[in-house]
């Protein structure tokens, strides 16, 4: 007597198949905010090396020329030949002065990862157009009014920081590239690191807010003025 075997066609069902992606989906959706938050960890660690290496080309700067760069340290600048500054009154114009005087020696410690517009400079800087370019530049630079320089006043006070959505006074800054962080370089040549609040200030540990002003603030008796970068935001 002959036997034979039944075929079976193997398969997924509709619901197997509906059960798989709604596994795939759940797991997705576990994934996907750790990954960006790593991401943006890693973001935040470049910049606040970036932040540091710049907060020591600034004493440096300091150091060769009396000041941090300012209009003064500009027309020394002009004065002795140099002839690429950028024009304005930005953070780009002002840090160019570190590019142009080879005391950072590429654009691209300059570079703010993760902000939106930021790139990696080019290393053009021949001309006015080129040196630290829109873009380029991620970091605000501080100041006090009138373009002057700001003073050395204590060891953390702030020279360079990111990232910031508006400047002036009372900077706003942007909470998403770094999670909730901002990041700066130091009067002593460091990084470090804060929180950013929910309306967006700079959160300072013992303090309202990193830029309150007084005598008893970084600042002291200066008003800080944040110049922000061109081609951010």
């Amino acid at each position: 007597m002959k036997q034979t075997k039944k075929q079976t066609k193997k398969g997924f069902t509709l619901v197997e198949l509906l059960v798989v992606i709604a596994i795939i989906a759940v797991l997705a959706g576990i994934a996907t905010p750790l990954i960006l938050r790593a991401q943006k960890a890693g973001a935040r660690t470049e910049a606040l090396n970036n932040a540091k290496a710049i907060a020591g080309g600034l004493v440096s700067f300091k150091t060769d020329k009396g000041a941090y760069p300012c209009a003064y340290t500009r027309e020394q600048l002009e004065s002795d030949g140099i002839d690429n500054l950028p024009p304005g009154e930005d953070a780009n114009a002002y840090l160019a002065q570190l590019v142009a005087t080879e005391v950072i020696d590429s654009e691209t410690y300059f570079y703010a990862s993760g902000v939106k517009g930021a790139v990696k400079g080019d290393d053009i800087i021949g001309s006015s157009d080129k040196l630290l370019a829109r873009g380029e530049n991620g970091f605000s630079y501080i100041m006090t009014e009138d373009e002057e320089a700001l003073s050395d006043v204590k060891s953390i006070t702030p020279l360079v920081i990111a990232p910031v959505k508006s400047g002036g006074e009372n900077p706003i800054f942007d909470g998403n590239p770094y999670a909730d962080y901002y990041v700066y370089g130091a009067v002593d040549g460091s990084g470090k690191q804060g929180k950013v609040g929910k309306e967006g200030q700079a959160m300072s540990k013992g303090r309202d807010s990193l830029f309150q002003t007084g005598t008893d603030s970084l600042f002291g008796d200066e008003i800080p003025i944040i110049k922000t970068p061109t081609g951010i935001n």
